[in-house]
């Protein structure tokens, strides 16, 4: 969550990730007056013309919080309420508007009560890493936030030259190609993970370690997985090889967490639960030590909205460890079987 200070009670806020966008939803609160770009239709009346002309126009609005809800997903959120004040004329006081919040919309926060900064800065802490599976025939790139992935691209060698001086320069084009992709995303991400079958992958780290891009990464090679492309990708997250290199990883730390309670659910020991009922009980008196749930839960599931934020509040309150999944993973798939949340607990239930 990137924040800025501006007096005791309002703070300039921009939203990373879907994980700032639910601390939205738990922390805002009715009363609030929450200021953002938006668009909004402006009707106009214009002399000698019997028609209403319409204008959509980005506008920047004030609302007074009367309503916070997610938008069928934990990544958009809309803040209904009445306007206090808009940077167009034309806008009246007094009319309602919902503001639409997303991942890197900004918005200035003004509440009655002091804003509490060290939530701000404290909330979920997660890593993020790209991840790169090549041969000599294909690289598939892939980008690690938190417990979730998005695929980005596979890119193509034409490796297939006879002779070795052709062999070379295809590899050295196939190289430059693939960090010509990984520049922008590099801006963003201080570790890469490389896997793939044979040598390949090594030569690729040297040489992205002798690029200007490579000096400042953290490098880790991933050993053990026979194919590339996003196939490849998908098989490295769940082989015993990243496990081990990248065992502080947010990703792994789920993956982990995924198979404790897969076990504790085969044991019938009580110390798991995919019951969002039980969920919410073993949440409220702190039991709840790590939760799992789809990212596309709420499309998914039908479910109170609010039997959610209740979960979430506690978990926050209690100090637990909560995993957005998707089911482009191993650990989302198992998850999307068992109902789309699961919840490891501290102690048994029953």
């Amino acid at each position: 969550m990137w924040f800025k200070k501006l007096t005791k009670n309002s703070a300039e806020i921009v939203p990373e990730n879907m994980e700032d966008i639910l601390f939205l939803r738990i922390y805002l609160s009715e009363g609030d007056l929450v200021a953002s770009k938006t668009f909004r239709t402006i009707k106009y009346e214009k002399m000698f013309s019997l028609r209403v002309e319409k204008e959509r126009k980005s506008v920047i609005l004030t609302v007074k919080v009367e309503n916070v809800r997610f938008a069928g997903s934990f990544e958009i959120l809309n803040i209904d309420g009445e306007i206090q004040a808009s940077s167009d004329p034309n806008i009246p006081q007094g009319s309602r508007h919902v503001l639409e919040i997303r991942p890197g919309t900004r918005i200035l926060l003004i509440k009655e009560d002091e804003i509490k900064f060290d939530l701000l800065s404290g909330y979920i802490k997660q890593d993020q890493f790209l991840i790169l599976s090549l041969d000599s025939i294909v690289a598939g790139i892939g980008e690690v936030k938190g417990s979730r992935i998005d695929y980005v691209t596979e890119i193509p060698s034409y490796y297939q030259g006879k002779r070795y001086e052709t062999r070379q320069e295809l590899k050295q084009e196939f190289f430059e190609k693939i960090s010509k992709v990984l520049g922008p995303l590099l801006k963003q991400n201080k570790k890469i993970v490389i896997s793939g079958p044979g040598a390949l992958k090594l030569e690729f780290k040297n040489y992205l370690e002798n690029t200007n891009q490579g000096k400042a990464l953290q490098t880790y090679i991933v050993e053990g997985v026979d194919t590339a492309g996003f196939d490849g990708i998908r098989m490295a997250l769940n082989s015993e090889g990243f496990s081990k290199v990248m065992q502080d990883s947010f990703f792994s730390k789920a993956k982990n967490v995924m198979e404790k309670i897969l076990q504790s659910m085969y044991k019938g020991d009580g110390l798991s639960s995919s019951s969002i009922d039980e969920i919410k009980i073993m949440a409220s008196n702190g039991a709840c030590d790590s939760l799992l749930i789809l990212k596309d839960y709420l499309s998914k599931y039908p479910v109170d909205e609010e039997i959610l934020v209740e979960i979430f509040s506690n978990l926050v309150r209690y100090k637990g460890s909560l995993f957005f999944l998707d089911n482009k993973t191993n650990v989302g798939i198992q998850l999307d079987s068992i109902g789309g949340v699961a919840a490891l607990y501290r102690y048994r239930v029953r």
